[in-house]
């Protein structure tokens, strides 16, 4: 592996690190109790089947699910955000699709900074329109906006995204359009 790769993981993960919450590391203190706790009782109950099978799925998953998860409610609850778009407009005249919308937070703890990963759907009808969550895998155009603001609990900011070389032949409205909210608290220590 290249030193810029290696670089390139380092920054990712001191970027992560810097986004947990002191909730975080009690979550994974706690499931780190319950991975040793599993273990122990498996080891001690290694002749019951049964219960040794329910304490190794246990014991998996606190490494595997459980985390993702944890991460995932804490942030939602902390730093849970609602957003609405005002504006969407497809320039005919150059290749450029520009966003308007309000970002409003509905989580306990103040915002500092916001990546809004943003995806461009193909239009769907009927059945298709229910899947649109699957067609994020394949979207027609993806970017990731950041947004340097403080927001208070149930309080809102406008925002204003602009995708570049942006060619698409149909028309492309508000339903199409999908913004993972990543937000976090950078000054919690």
């Amino acid at each position: 592996m290249s030193d810029e790769k290696i670089e390139a993981i380092k920054e990712s993960l001191k970027a992560f690190y810097s986004t947990l919450h002191p909730y975080d590391f009690y979550s994974f203190y706690w499931l780190g109790g319950i991975a040793f706790v599993s273990l122990i009782l498996i080891i001690l109950l290694r002749n019951n089947h049964t219960i040794t099978g329910l304490l190794t799925i246990i014991f998996l998953s606190t490494f595997t699910i459980a985390p993702i998860v944890n991460y995932y409610f804490i942030h939602q609850y902390l730093y849970g955000t609602t957003y609405k778009l005002d504006y969407l407009k497809q320039m005919k005249f150059a290749d450029v699709l520009f966003i308007k919308g309000t970002l409003t937070s509905i989580g306990k703890e103040e915002i500092t900074r916001c990546y809004l990963h943003t995806f461009v759907m193909p239009p769907k009808e009927g059945f298709l329109k229910t899947l649109q969550p699957l067609w994020a895998l394949k979207p027609i155009q993806r970017e990731k906006f950041e947004i340097e603001q403080r927001i208070k609990n149930k309080e809102s900011t406008e925002f204003q995204l602009k995708f570049t070389n942006f060619k698409y032949s149909k028309d492309i409205n508000d339903s199409d359009i999908y913004i993972y909210r990543e937000c976090f608290n950078e000054a919690i220590e």
